[in-house]
């Protein structure tokens, strides 16, 4: 699964979203959406830039893109601004189910006692637009003592990882949003209830445990994750989930714990652990294992405390990589949320707000953008080819632009050739 078959399937995705405009448009909704989806995956710094650089580019975007028609800015922000944003949420855990049958997600799945051929999805909410100015009736609201309001959107991804592996993979996110009629903030947990079940159908039948930080370390969620098939593994913190820090900490007073210890060049790690023990008094039917990671920088001698508790039973042949992988779940901030804001697919940049659903939209588009560029480094060795050439993406995403931008190509693939030096240009100069 290379881009170029990656690009003709989202074009028919694209074709089966249903139009609720007017019969006779002029402005067909595939070309629009497609053209959205190409502002994120050309790396382009606005919208602007794209409607700006039509004409020249209008033979490889055909070609490369399937995409035939551009309106003005304006009127492409209009008609994004009405597609129901679940037409496009669902995409990206479409492309996660394709790679899971055709066993792509291999690399992914854990080892150790009771982790085998486990997936570790680690969920965590973002925001992606603030304003003081503009806003939607989907928009979050903060209000400042000075009695100014502050606009922004949130959003809650789950992304596939590995401790080992440094590319990520997005099954799929949610919108943190003001419901219709509510007049208080929606939240993650609320979020989180939307999301969980889109996480199930990406990856169908397989095993998966759900990260998160300490705000997914309660009843609710726990019952939410178990109820439809997950483990968890999540991280907590004593002033919010005392209750399994009590018992714990008895345990290791009275010498009754588990113990693994190791080190490496750079650290010393204890791992300390106990089964079988309760969430909270209101929910003594949640039994929970309790992970501790004190990790000892050699150099410094600094000493930092990891805390996570779990349902998946804790051993001497599991204990290290359970906490290994809690400990992957910043891949999640770093290798997506960093990404996304600082290697050229402009997060945080106001592509347009609209009144209804254009931010959103622009969002799951820049999601299915990055999760293209992601399968690509896992499965294509031509483009892994050219990223070693220009050595890091930001240089060969401006490779990319260049090449597209300047001559005519077949696809994508002939685009990668060239960055790699496998397929030669010859230009014939008139005077």
């Amino acid at each position: 699964m290379i881009i170029d078959e990656l690009l003709t399937d989202l074009q028919t995705k694209f074709k089966a979203i249903p139009d609720g405009r007017a019969i006779n448009v002029k402005l067909e909704l595939p070309n629009i959406l497609m053209g959205g989806f190409a502002l994120f995956s050309l790396k382009d710094s606005s919208l602007l830039e794209y409607v700006n650089r039509f004409k020249e580019r209008k033979k490889n975007l055909k070609t490369v893109y399937g995409i035939t028609q551009c309106p003005s800015d304006t009127a492409m922000r209009e008609i994004l601004d009405d597609v129901a944003p679940a037409n496009l949420q669902n995409i990206a855990g479409e492309y996660i189910t394709i790679l899971s049958d055709e066993g792509y997600l291999s690399p992914y799945e854990l080892t150790g006692d009771h982790l085998l051929n486990h997936l570790y999805i680690p969920i965590d909410g973002v925001q992606y637009f603030e304003s003081k100015n503009l806003s939607c009736s989907c928009c979050l609201t903060k209000n400042h003592k000075n009695g100014t309001c502050t606009y922004h959107h949130n959003a809650l991804t789950a992304v596939i990882v590995h401790p080992d592996i440094s590319e990520v993979l997005v099954v799929a996110s949610e919108e943190i949003k003001k419901q219709d009629g509510e007049k208080k903030n929606d939240h993650e947990l609320c979020a989180a209830i939307r999301l969980v079940p889109l996480i199930r159908k990406g990856i169908k039948d397989r095993k998966a445990i759900l990260g998160g930080d300490s705000l997914f370390a309660n009843a609710p969620f726990i019952r939410l994750a178990q109820s439809h098939g997950f483990n968890f593994l999540l991280r907590i913190k004593e002033g919010y989930q005392g209750y399994p820090f009590i018992q714990f900490n008895k345990l290791v007073a009275d010498k009754r714990v588990n113990v693994v210890e190791g080190k490496n060049k750079t650290h010393i790690y204890r791992h300390e652990f106990a089964n079988d023990l309760i969430l909270n008094g209101d929910n003594q039917d949640i039994k929970v294992n309790f992970v501790r990671l004190i990790e000892q920088n050699i150099k410094t001698g600094e000493i930092t405390t990891f805390d996570w508790i779990t349902d998946i039973k804790l051993s001497l042949g599991n204990i290290m990589n359970v906490a290994k992988t809690g400990r992957a779940r910043w891949k999640i901030e770093n290798e997506t949320f960093n990404t996304l804001k600082n290697q050229g697919y402009h997060y945080e940049h106001n592509f347009g707000h609209g009144k209804k659903y254009l931010a959103q939209n622009f969002a799951q588009l820049m999601l299915l953008a990055f999760l293209f560029d992601q399968i690509q480094h896992i499965l294509d060795p031509l483009f892994r080819k050219a990223l070693i050439i220009c050595k890091s993406k930001k240089v060969l995403w401006a490779r990319v632009r260049e090449i597209f931008n300047l001559i005519p190509v077949l696809n994508m693939e002939s685009i990668y050739k060239l960055i790699a030096k496998l397929l030669k240009l010859n230009v014939e100069l008139s005077i």
